[in-house]
């Protein structure tokens, strides 16, 4: 059907959208969640009329090829449209929360505490099994180290601490036969089940056993929180600016499926009641997402699931982009195996809301397929000259704008500051190529469905391109700049005005999220092996003969401490002159005494900055410390987007990427001094000594200034203060006016003295 002429009403009903917008937009910035419903109801009513008008008079008629990529168009934006009305019900009503403590309980039931293991390294378990055994309950509570790797490393890590061990002789199910497994040798009321890297708080019980008064209650989930960066956060210079990408889910659409009785399993930071999960034959096997297959037959089987919004433990996200698209494609493929052994349209024992978004669930997952038709529905025209779209452009602006500027809006509502409209356009073309391809070979059966672990605390040295990962998105932005080329340039006036303004501000869109996707694939390095939080405590330092200096804790982690020292009466710059022990003793509040290694010392104005690495902690100092930074507000990081303009994150990626780091500054920051040292080269005991300038200098090396030039991996003798330091190799040089710095690694550790 031709496109009718839409004036004057339709210029109406364009003013009274976008006034009723605007009013909306308005009363959230002063009061947000005063006019949400506003918002939803505007944004609902504008993609009917959007997608009525789309669908009645817009496919292209011109060929067969038009009409058919015209409807695949519309087809995928009827899906999208689909999906936005679901998260709309979900924000529309969320269920009030209303804790309930475990006073309410006539007796407090036992739990067993099941944390699942398989490849995670003792650097990640460790601190998990540290929290849980530092959890506060009045009641009897059991941890089990569930351990699918049979490693001797782990049993051993349970004996130190106390813990139960687990193994099994057959690994058949994965993960969901690890916690049957578990099930079958225990025998607590309640069953707690954490992920290796999930470290529970204190209050972990507390705040989730006493909702089992309802005796109809299968289990209580919590959200999935996470201490450290993932890897849209970290790799584009954004840890401050957006929320962990995860957030969104866990923190808005969690409660929103609390109403209808479709909260989803998650995995871990979960409570069960073991008669229900008997009563349903255990934790779902035959599918990779045992999680989500789980919590739905429970749900089908009558029983009620509540979702409550408190952090009781938090982990790590996958600390790359390649293991956040393994996780998320695991995810995809889960779901539709899901569907297929248990389809939830069919499934007896649903309600018909539960039915809708648990489907609406399995279907999101298709939004690979649905991004690239809108990546290339316009290339399609500029580059073949195929329309997809039949419309003017005085349509666009009175039918679509108003749907767009409302959808915006409304995506604000629902999400809450958790995630605006434009970096949901760039975590989906990121992860579209992927996922699509995941998507269709599962449906297509080409997968596998082995389990595969998402690796956890990895530390990379140098900066890393994925051209695997990036190579569907370079090729999809030259597609896009070329279509805009071959508009403008190659084929300047074949393509009318009107369809001319829509598909290049179409194809520009796109190329955003694409310039986006191509920088997350540039791989930061992460040389920390352990996350640090933030913490305030106080520290007694005895890193020198005599009396501790007294101190304050600025951050810890599993594995060390930073520390201030500053200066006062009693400890001034003088003192930090004498010779620094490697070897240390530190008080702090909260642990207690704890041994380790000075592993660099930095001066400031106001004191001493020191990194201090434990030795290994017994298992009551490492729960205590667990329960520190688990108690710290800086453990979990923020769930809202701070200033998160994609050009801003832009920018500073690529002058992050091009920003030089020196390697040897990387792990031992140095303590800053302006001596003297003195080097003679290796070659021959007669070879001439030359002084140089000491800038800074710590336990492993030395930065120096030197008026000679010296070579990257040359050998040097160095003596400091008229005392020989030993051997030292050039790791790294660099040109600074009319001298050389150059960066020197002792061939052993010495101790620290400073030079006069």
């Amino acid at each position: 059907m031709s496109e009718p002429v839409f004036w004057p009403w339709s210029a109406v009903y364009s003013i009274v959208v976008l006034s009723l917008v605007g009013i909306s937009w308005l009363a959230e910035r002063r009061r947000p969640g005063s006019t949400h419903r506003l918002a939803l109801t505007v944004g609902l009513g504008s993609a009917l009329v959007y997608i009525t008008w789309r669908v009645v008079f817009t496919i292209p008629s011109d060929s067969w090829m038009a009409r058919v990529a015209g409807i695949i168009l519309v087809t995928a934006e009827i899906v999208g449209i689909a999906q936005s009305v679901t998260f709309t019900v979900m924000a529309w009503w969320q269920a009030k929360h209303l804790p309930v403590p475990l006073s309410a309980l006539d007796r407090v039931p036992s739990v067993d505490i099941y944390i699942a293991t398989y490849s995670e390294s003792i650097g990640v378990l460790e601190p998990t099994l540290a929290g849980a055994m530092g959890i506060r309950y009045p009641g009897r509570f059991t941890v089990y180290l569930c351990d699918d790797g049979s490693r001797p490393e782990v049993r051993k890590l349970a004996q130190r601490y106390g813990a139960e061990y687990l193994d099994r002789e057959e690994h058949e199910h994965a993960k969901a036969g690890n916690l049957n497994n578990a099930l079958a040798h225990s025998s607590g009321t309640l069953v707690a089940t954490l992920d290796a890297d999930m470290i529970p708080t204190v209050d972990f019980l507390e705040k989730t056993v006493g909702y089992f008064v309802d005796e109809n209650l299968a289990f209580v989930q919590a959200p999935q929180a996470f201490h450290n960066q993932d890897a849209f956060q970290y790799n584009l210079f954004s840890g401050d600016a957006l929320p962990n990408e995860q957030d969104l889910f866990m923190k808005t659409l969690q409660p929103g499926k609390q109403r209808s009785n479709a909260v989803m399993y998650v995995g871990s930071n979960t409570v069960f009641r073991r008669t229900a999960l008997d009563a349903i034959g255990g934790f779902a096997t035959g599918v990779i997402t045992e999680d989500m297959a789980t919590g739905m037959l429970l749900q089908a089987a009558g029983y009620r699931t509540q979702f409550v919004p408190d952090i009781v433990a938090a982990g790590l996200a996958p600390e790359n982009f390649a293991d956040l698209l393994s996780q998320r494609t695991r995810w995809a493929r889960g779901n539709i195996q899901t569907a297929r052994k248990w389809n939830p349209l069919t499934l007896p024992g649903l309600s018909w809301m539960q039915r809708w978004i648990y489907s609406d669930g399995i279907a999101y997952w298709h939004f690979g397929i649905l991004k690239l038709i809108f990546i290339l529905a316009p290339l399609v025209y500029l580059i073949g000259g195929i329309p997809v779209v039949q419309a003017q452009l005085s349509s666009i602006l009175v039918i679509w704008l108003p749907y767009f500027v409302a959808s915006v809006v409304g995506t604000r509502a629902i999400y809450r500051g958790r995630r605006s409209f434009t970096w949901t356009h760039v975590y989906e073309i990121a992860m579209a190529p992927t996922i699509a391809i995941s998507v269709i070979s599962e449906w297509l059966g080409l997968s596998t469905k082995v389990f595969a672990v998402t690796p956890k605390g990895v530390s990379t040295e140098k900066l890393n391109f994925r051209w695997v990962i990036a190579l569907p998105h370079i090729v999809l932005l030259a597609l896009s700049v070329y279509a805009l080329v071959n508009a403008f340039v190659l084929s300047a006036g074949t393509f009318t005005f009107d369809s001319l303004v829509i598909t290049s501000l179409w194809t520009l869109y796109n190329v955003v999220g694409l310039v986006m996707a191509v920088l997350v694939c540039l791989e930061r390095p992460r040389q920390r092996r352990t996350e640090r939080t933030q913490v305030d405590a106080r520290i007694d330092a005895r890193l020198w003969n005599g009396a501790p200096i007294e101190g304050r804790v600025l951050d810890l982690s599993f594995n060390g401490v930073r520390f201030a020292l500053p200066w006062s009466t009693v400890f001034r710059p003088s003192d930090a002159s004498r010779q620094l022990a490697l070897r240390a003793e530190l008080a702090v509040d909260g642990i207690g005494v704890v041994l380790g290694d000075c592993r660099w010392v930095s001066e400031t104005e106001d004191g001493l900055l020191v990194g201090f690495e434990f030795d290994q902690l017994s298992p009551t100092q490492a729960v205590k410390l667990v329960s520190t930074i688990t108690s710290s507000p800086h453990w979990v990081r923020h769930d809202r987007e701070v200033n998160a303009q994609v050009a801003s994150a832009a920018a500073r990626t690529v002058m992050g990427a091009v920003r030089r780091v020196n390697p040897s500054l990387r792990s031992e920051l140095r303590l800053a001094t302006r001596g003297v040292a003195h080097l003679r080269r290796e070659t021959t005991e007669l070879a001439p000594t030359f002084a140089v300038y000491l800038e800074d200098l710590s336990f492993g090396g030395c930065r120096v200034r030197s008026p000679q030039y010296l070579r990257s991996g040359d050998h040097y003798q160095v003596d400091l203060d008229g005392q020989h330091a030993g051997a030292a190799e050039v790791r790294w040089v660099e040109k600074r006016g009319r001298r050389y710095v150059a960066g020197l690694k002792f061939d052993r550790q010495r101790e620290l003295t400073v030079p006069k």
